[in-house]
């Protein structure tokens, strides 16, 4: 998923233009999960609870075990699809922030000294790969991103970096050269 928000050059924070938000597809939340998991809970217990009245008492530490593990594997799927990164241009800089709830990785570089570098796929079924360069240090950036939002991630990018350009030309303005002069007076 991929989200953009721009700016006014003279209401943004820091200069910011415009920020790019690149999220994987989830499609289980957190909340979605805890109930899942609760359900397969009661019912593998249940289930393990009657044959452990039977006799086979064996069956409870597996159960247990099955439980654990896929709780485990699940609560690393949905941490990995709830990681976002933030991408931010100024006139002077990119800022690059990456995290699950928080930031874990902030990088900022001077946006004169970087470009984005698309490198094609190398079969169709294969995806491009979308990278930022800042003086031979390369981060790759929306890997979890579908082929169609990469394409619509490459057109945000050049957008935000003519944004960015244009911020950071300044117009001055026209002075009169006639306004030191009193009235009545000429050159």
């Amino acid at each position: 998923m991929i989200k953009t928000e721009e700016f006014e050059f003279e209401q943004s924070a820091g200069g910011v233009v415009g920020n790019i938000t690149l999220q994987p597809n989830q499609s289980l939340s957190w909340r979605a999960f805890k109930y899942f998991i609760v359900f397969m809970m009661l019912l593998s217990f249940g289930i393990a609870t009657a044959f452990s009245v039977m006799g086979y008492w064996v069956i409870l530490p597996f159960t247990a075990l099955e439980m654990s593990v896929l709780s485990y594997c699940l609560w690393l799927c949905l941490r990995r699809t709830s990681m976002q990164e933030v991408i931010s241009f100024s006139g002077e800089e990119i800022r690059l922030e990456a995290g699950v709830k928080t930031p874990t990785e902030i990088v900022t570089w001077q946006r004169y000294f970087t470009k984005i570098h698309v490198e094609r796929a190398i079969h169709p079924w294969y995806r491009k790969k979308v990278s930022l360069v800042h003086r031979g240090e390369s981060r790759e950036i929306g890997n979890f991103l579908t082929q169609e939002e990469q394409e619509k991630l490459i057109k945000t990018l050049n957008h935000l970096v003519r944004r960015a350009d244009l911020a950071q030309l300044s117009f001055p303005e026209p002075k009169s050269h006639n306004a030191d002069l009193a009235p009545g007076q000429k050159d």
